[in-house]
């Protein structure tokens, strides 16, 4: 059971502690994964909340005396239940004010992460190093008890070390910090001092989660420090993207301790579905031609609302704009290397495609890929064997014309996979359309090095004319690289499917991300 079915499982409760600005799509962020949420903020009942509750997200943007209370109380309350606890720095360089109250903050309560954008997490390195007011031996007191109680719902025996006093060397960092815009909260993709992030981890016990165009994420007692893909740039485009992520890295934590879940495990996760997401629904505006960042914010959750549904039930056209079929006969490393780097530049569903095997042997190779896929939230569909998309859960197949036919692979699938099936011509494309499939793949577009008896090449006038009569969206395959892809601009296609010219490239993973943005522009836009 994958993360996202877990969370509707326990359906747990999250007390979001925000800012007017963004509360609302912070909550429906949370609402959207099957969690629920309350955003208690009066000292005088957050200790109680807090306490009924299965995770804490502090937000510190538009700060004020009672909300800084609310804060302190309701992550007290937290340590004292041993639940995890989010803290959103936002805009903590903006004033002295701000500064003080999160510094004051971190004196009193262990935060289990803190999630901000370099900007802010620079600001918090430099704050840290400077307090020498600091209590060590009071935060040591309170994150060695939250960690005994965390360590017996993780099954870890890793003890916070105690926090040492901070040091006094500070001007190095202090000049760094200068160096970037302190005010407001966006992030001006400046990056961030390394070993800074490393000790502001270990001085407060605490996972560090930069945002940007990657995710990085710092455990120091874990000896952790991993980049993760980013989403994209429409985030930057509507106020709350990243109140988002915090809310939901509550979400995740909170389930991840129910099932006994590591806390790195459970943000990793989170950093991997938000931003797959977050891709999905740029593509899917494109596509649609809502460029809007509105339309991309709704999107957005809406993608979220999908996560734990079967795959068909979220398909459509953007998810066909890069398709990479595999080919063993090319690889340099693994087939689960290769096809990773695929998708981390830019492959939007990937094909396994295995000749002259035995089932037994299709189904472990295809659990493999299908790790790889999950991981990142892109739909792996199996080339002609039904069985086997049974068997690991794929997210569909796709039949040729001498294979299944699309009818009976709908019988034995059900309405929850995907099925895509070859055409050559318009009555092709009826049938299988009739039948049930969910796309088309066309060929031979430019003729094709992997297939020897590919059908001639396939005219432009013949996919504007299959993709005109039909409402299935339909992809091109055949002979198509970097070069010959704007020739099928204003085809009607929905996107390219692409074997040697992915995975015969010496730098997959750069040669993807140039084949992905041409996909995008030419066929998207």
């Amino acid at each position: 059971m994958n993360m996202n079915s877990l969370i509707r499982k326990h359906h747990p409760q999250i007390h979001i502690i925000t800012n007017y600005i963004t509360a609302e799509v912070s909550v429906n962020a949370v609402l959207a994964t099957g969690a629920t949420a309350i955003g208690a903020d009066s000292p005088l009942e957050v200790s109680e909340i807090t306490s009924s509750s299965d995770a804490l997200v502090l937000n510190t943007g538009t700060p004020s005396l009672e909300k800084y209370e609310a804060l302190k109380l309701a992550g007290i309350s937290a340590n004292t239940k041993g639940i995890p606890v989010v803290l959103d720095p936002v805009g903590v360089g903006a004033s002295s004010y701000r500064k003080e109250n999160i510094t004051s903050l971190l004196n009193k309560i262990h935060v289990t992460c803190i999630r901000g954008n370099a900007l802010e997490i620079m600001n918090l390195c430099s704050l840290i190093k400077n307090d020498t007011d600091h209590n060590a031996d009071e935060v040591s007191e309170i994150t060695t008890e939250t960690a005994k109680k965390t360590d017996e719902i993780t099954n870890k025996t890793m003890p916070y070390p105690k926090s040492p006093r901070l040091s006094d060397n500070s001007s190095e960092l202090d000049s760094k910090a200068k160096k970037l815009n302190t005010y407001g909260v966006e992030d001006a993709g400046l990056g961030f001092d390394k070993d800074a992030v490393i000790s502001l981890s270990q001085k407060l016990n605490t996972i560090i989660i930069i945002s940007g165009e990657t995710v990085t994420v710092v455990s120091a007692k874990d000896d952790f420090y991993k980049e993760f893909p980013g989403g994209s740039i429409f985030q930057k485009h509507f106020t709350g993207a990243g109140c988002m992520m915090s809310a939901l890295l509550g979400t995740y934590l909170a389930t991840g301790r129910k099932e006994n879940i590591s806390d790195l495990d459970s943000i990793s996760s989170c950093i991997l579905d938000y931003e797959s997401c977050a891709r999905k629904a740029e593509r899917r505006i494109y596509g649609e031609g809502k460029l809007g960042t509105m339309s991309y914010r709704s999107t957005l959750i809406d993608e979220l609302s999908l996560l734990d549904k079967a795959w068909r039930y979220r398909f459509d056209k953007s998810d066909l704009n890069l398709y990479a079929i595999t080919d063993r006969s090319w690889l340099k490393n693994t087939l689960e290397e290769d096809v990773e780097k695929a998708i981390l530049g830019g492959a939007t569903i990937i094909q396994l495609r295995e000749k002259n095997i035995s089932d037994d042997e299709y189904i472990k190779r295809a659990e493999s890929i299908k790790s790889v896929c999950d991981k990142y939230n892109i739909p792996l569909i199996i080339n002609d064997n039904v069985n086997v998309a049974l068997k690991v859960k794929a997210a569909g197949v796709h039949v040729g014309q001498g294979d299944t036919s699309v009818s009976e692979a709908r019988k034995l699938l059900g309405k929850g996979y995907i099925i895509g099936a070859t055409a050559h011509n318009l009555e092709e494309a009826r049938i299988a359309q009739d039948q049930g499939a969910d796309y088309l793949g066309v060929g031979a577009a430019f003729g094709s090095s992997t297939k020897k008896d590919a059908t001639p090449l396939t005219s432009l006038e013949t996919y504007k004319e299959i993709t005109s009569n039909i409402s299935i969206p339909v992809v091109a395959i055949g002979g198509i690289n970097e070069s010959n892809m704007d020739l099928l601009t204003g085809s009607g296609i929905a996107g390219v499917a692409i074997i040697s010219g992915i995975f015969s490239a010496s730098n997959i993973e750069k040669q993807t991300l140039i084949l992905s943005h041409k996909a995008k522009e030419d066929f998207l836009s």
